[in-house]
């Protein structure tokens, strides 16, 4: 398996110094994780893929371990803070340091869009699990971010769900649940929309007339500006930011 070491570790480094504030700015993690939880059975071993700063698994009831991976030690390490309790394993999604057969659940809250190679993450999953075990998914789609678009700022690129799905082989997996939800998220002011995206290690950058990216900001001036154009999208509940989730539940089969 050939990994693109460099851009991996480039998002471990983005995600690693977005983590002392990541909780401040969780809003659209915590909604996804709601839709998640809802649809999760009890568990023995659980693995967190792209775990971030942790995840209250209490709701399942006892469980004997949670396996939390991440790329980002940063993230790790604010995660042992919060659940010392967790097995911490600083590892990539699509080259997992887990023996096959390992875990009897997979749970991956908008991690997985950053793989460079899907495929590969899909196959690290289907390895770990064990027989008829199962995975929860809430992944990032392309549609995502069109406010941002609209104001002229260039933002990361997502894999379409069509493209995601066509990874499963149907010999190998069950897809029990597939569904493309959009979610809006509401603030008060343009600062922390984007403080949204960078706080959770993603990135925003402005859109020269040459299609080449540009510095966001290059002054106050141009800071003024875009506080003029997002505040004509302002509705009731604030600013919006609308992401288009893939949430996935699907079956190794045995």
């Amino acid at each position: 398996m050939t990994l693109n070491v460099s851009a991996v570790d480039k998002i471990a480094q983005q995600f690693s110094h977005a983590a002392q504030q990541y909780q401040q700015h969780d809003v659209l993690q915590r909604i996804t994780a709601q839709v998640l939880q809802e649809a999760m059975r009890s568990t023995s071993r659980l693995l967190d893929i792209g775990c971030g700063p942790g995840t209250d698994f209490s709701f399942l009831g006892p469980i004997k371990q949670v396996l939390a991976v991440d790329i980002a030690p940063g993230m790790l390490q604010q995660m042992r803070t919060r659940y010392p309790e967790y097995l911490s394993v600083c590892g990539d999604a699509q080259c997992l340091p887990l023996q096959d057969n390992s875990v009897d659940a997979i749970y991956s809250n908008l991690a997985l869009q950053w793989c460079a190679t899907f495929n590969s993450a899909v196959q690290e999953m289907a390895r770990v699990l064990s027989p008829k075990g199962e995975c929860y998914l809430a992944i990032v789609v392309d549609g995502s971010l069109q406010q941002l678009k609209q104001l002229g700022l260039r933002v990361n690129r997502f894999r379409s769900a069509k493209e995601i799905l066509a990874s499963f082989n149907h010999e190998q997996w069950q897809l029990r649940e597939q569904q493309v939800m959009p979610i809006t998220v509401h603030f008060d002011h343009l600062k922390p929309l984007l403080y949204s995206i960078k706080g959770v290690g993603a990135s925003v950058r402005g859109e020269g007339d040459t299609g080449q990216a540009q510095p966001l900001l290059r002054g106050r001036q141009d800071w003024l500006a875009l506080n003029s154009q997002a505040e004509q999208m302002r509705q009731k509940a604030g600013l919006p930011l609308t992401y288009q989730i893939l949430f996935i539940r699907a079956k190794l089969k045995g």
